[in-house]
């Protein structure tokens, strides 16, 4: 159970980014090749566990969940009356875009206090 949360950011993204996928897919019939590879490099990484790849994942998806949570309160004031649609539309932005801010900040954090040594010895998937 351990070693599942110690990889929780990395699964939260990849199912992030394959839900995106096939709702971008049912809804227009399109294959949306960056949510693809978004899952495929997320997935490499919970594999090899790179510790630069994990930074660096680490500060893009950060930074594009505090994009997207200011978008969403954007999207929020838009409104011209506060009715029910849009606090559904407040209560799932902030609470998957916060979730991932989080999740983000947790895998920045781990890849930047791993030891850089024991990050190169790692090459298997633990679940």
């Amino acid at each position: 159970m351990k070693r599942l949360l110690r990889n929780l950011p990395e699964i939260f993204f990849i199912g992030l980014g394959t839900a995106w996928a096939v709702e971008n897919f049912l809804a227009s019939g399109h294959i949306n090749y960056i949510a693809i590879l978004i899952s495929w490099l997320l997935f490499l990484q919970l594999i090899y566990k790179n510790r630069i790849a994990g930074i660096v994942y680490g500060n893009i998806l950060g930074f594009f969940s505090l994009y997207m949570l200011v978008a969403v309160y954007s999207e929020f004031r838009e409104f011209p009356t506060i009715n029910t649609e849009a606090w559904t539309l407040l209560f799932f932005g902030v609470a998957v875009f916060g979730t991932a801010a989080f999740m983000a900040g947790k895998m920045l954090y781990r890849y930047l206090t791993t030891n850089k040594k024991h990050a190169e010895n790692e090459f298997t998937i633990s679940f």
